[in-house]
């Protein structure tokens, strides 16, 4: 699994080439139902960030509404590897730092992650969940920590 700040950043990434990809949209309407794709040069799906509403918030902010990043192993099978989910995130684009006040879920074959009050720095390549933090593995911890 890549590691989960490289997830989150291509998250914020992608968040940010949404509104790249429609220039024609006006600061103050949201881009609705969106879907940015990633792949890997062979063709197969490497990311998918989807929400139901991004919205340019000024001074270099994105605020999206249901998240729902889907990263892929990148091979020909089309394998999700991991999932985040989240209602509603304020990303700046500016520092590569995303949060959030309402839950996030992050969720792959070796464990799930679900909380509220979460902060992801690129710089710091940190997760940070504040409250109600809930952590179910699947695994042994050894093998999260490679």
């Amino acid at each position: 699994m890549p590691p989960l700040s490289r997830l989150l950043l291509t998250f914020l990434a992608l968040a940010g080439a949404a509104f790249a990809a429609s220039p024609k949209v006006a600061s103050d309407q949201p881009i609705i139902n969106f879907r940015v794709p990633d792949f890997t040069p062979e063709g197969n799906r490497s990311w998918l960030v989807r929400g139901s509403e991004a919205r340019y918030a000024g001074d270099n902010q994105v605020d999206v509404k249901e998240l729902n990043l889907t990263i892929f192993t990148g091979d020909a099978d089309g394998k999700i590897e991991t999932l985040f989910l989240s209602p509603a995130a304020e990303i700046r684009l500016g520092d590569l730092v995303a949060t959030g006040h309402d839950t996030i879920r992050i969720i792959n074959d070796r464990f799930e992650v679900t909380g509220t009050e979460w902060t992801y720095s690129h710089k710091e390549k940190k997760v940070s969940i504040g409250r109600n933090v809930h952590v179910v593995l699947h695994t042994q911890v050894k093998d999260i920590l490679k």
